[in-house]
Formats: structure tokens, C-alpha cells, sequence
């Protein structure tokens, strides 16, 4: 852990880990599917996390505050909508996938991990992992494309896969 996170710069790495430890005891065992994939996430997700506070808040801005400087929280209440409709969408149409079939792709998408680790943890060659990853993008990208097709009513998630449409 310690020498993945060396490669990013600012970060205090012990806090890092410390953090992601915090989360570790916070969540529930049995949700965790992939321990040590699920770690990384969470620090990695920590790492963001901290770029994205640095970025915004900057010490000079906050001498320079005023009230009138205030943004529209409407958009970003609209935005933060559309992004949970986005990944409920997502999350529905991952749980539609085969089995090894989604495996591979929450690994690989959500998790980082790269072609050989996810051959490896899955105990599959790097090929299955190739394909598989191939499969699980052309059912998530066609259940895309059902979902935004006008007058057609889009596809549900689980008909992705099957070449369905709800039209």
C-alpha cells in the first residue's frame, strides 16, 4: 500500500492509510467482496478526495471571500440528481451482467486493477479476462445507447445483454 501511494505527490501517506483503516472498521464485512481490491479503492478514493479539497479551497481565495460570491446551489443539487440517477443506472445494469462477466469489469473499472492482477484473483487467464472485460463494455455501452434512444422508451438494464428493447 505504502508504495503505491508513493507515486502521488502532497499526500501524507500515513494519514492515507490511517483513514482508510477508519473506514475498514466502519464498514460491513460482509459487503466487501474483494478485501484488499476494496481497500485500495478506499484510499485511492481518499487520495482524490484530498486533491479534490486542495484544489478547491485554496487559502488566497478564502482571504478574498464575500458574500455576494456565493454559488448557485440549484445546479449543483441538479447535477449531484443526475450523477446518482447516472450510477444507479450503472450499478443496475453491472448486476445484470454474468457473473464472471461483471466480475471482471468491477474489478478492472471500479476497483483498478489491471489485466494480470484481475487474472490472477480471479484464477483465469489473461485472456477470459480480455474477453470478458470486451462483453461486459458492449452490454453497458448497448444499455446506454437503448436508454437514450428517443420514442423508444429506452431499454431496462437486464435487457442489455439479451438485445431487448421495451419499444
Amino acid at each position: 500500500m505504502r508504495s503505491w501511494l508513493r507515486r502521488f505527490s502532497g499526500i501524507e501517506i500515513d494519514d492515507i492509510i490511517q483513514q482508510a483503516w477508519v473506514e475498514l472498521a466502519e464498514a460491513d464485512p460482509a459487503s466487501i467482496r474483494f478485501p484488499r481490491a476494496w481497500f485500495f479503492g478506499v484510499a485511492r478514493n481518499l487520495v482524490l478526495q484530498h486533491y479534490r479539497k486542495a484544489r478547491i479551497v485554496s487559502f488566497d481565495s478564502l482571504t478574498d471571500f464575500s458574500g455576494a460570491e456565493i454559488p448557485d446551489l440549484g445546479q449543483a443539487v441538479e447535477r449531484s440528481v443526475t450523477a446518482r440517477q447516472e450510477l444507479r443506472f450503472l450499478d443496475q445494469v453491472a448486476r445484470d451482467l454474468p457473473d464472471r462477466c461483471r466480475d471482471v469489469f468491477v474489478l478492472r473499472r471500479f476497483y483498478g486493477y489491471s489485466q494480470r492482477e484481475c487474472a490472477l484473483h480471479l484464477n483465469v487467464s489473461e485472456n477470459v479476462v480480455e474477453k470478458q472485460l470486451a462483453r461486459a463494455l458492449r452490454i453497458v455501452g448497448t444499455a446506454y445507447a437503448g436508454r437514450d434512444l428517443p420514442g423508444q422508451g429506452g431499454q431496462r438494464a437486464g435487457d442489455a445483454r439479451k438485445g431487448k428493447s421495451n419499444a
